[in-house]
């Protein structure tokens, strides 16, 4: 009988799990979990920056022709459209009031922006024209 125990001890001391094994590329839903959920506070907490950075107020000047220059300035948020942005160039501009901000174009330097595109997205992408970026904010005059 003591030698079969003996046996049966070493048997079973072959089946334990070895702590000092890397089991890291093993899956480990404790792991995943944690891992998910700092994702997921890096994603919120990105968001939350973006959506700062969007709500950042601007100045725009701009120019309404018809034949003759006028020139006005408007402060908007990063995160507006140029269909806003046109909006809100017309309520400015009293030859506009009846106008659609879908019959408005907004042409910056040589290149006519498409009315779905944000200020963000220009800025953040520096966006470029024939003669350079469309948008330095860092000068105040727009020529």
């Amino acid at each position: 009988e003591g030698e079969g125990a003996a046996q049966l001890l070493h048997k079973r001391a072959k089946l334990g799990k070895n702590p000092s094994v890397n089991t890291a590329f093993l899956p480990d839903r404790e792991r995943e979990e944690a891992e998910a959920a700092k994702k997921a506070a890096l994603a919120a907490e990105w968001k939350e920056e973006q959506d700062r950075i969007r709500a950042e107020m601007i100045e725009v000047t701009y120019s309404y022709w018809d034949g003759k220059g006028h020139r006005f300035s408007t402060n908007i948020p990063k995160g507006y459209t140029v269909a806003q942005f046109l909006n809100r160039c017309r309520e400015q501009v009293k030859q506009l009031h009846n106008t659609s901000p879908a019959d408005l174009m907004y042409v910056k330097e040589d290149l006519i922006l498409p009315h779905a595109t944000t200020f963000y997205e220009l800025i953040v992408n520096r966006a470029r024209g024939k003669s350079g970026p469309l948008f330095n904010f860092d000068v105040h005059d727009d020529v």
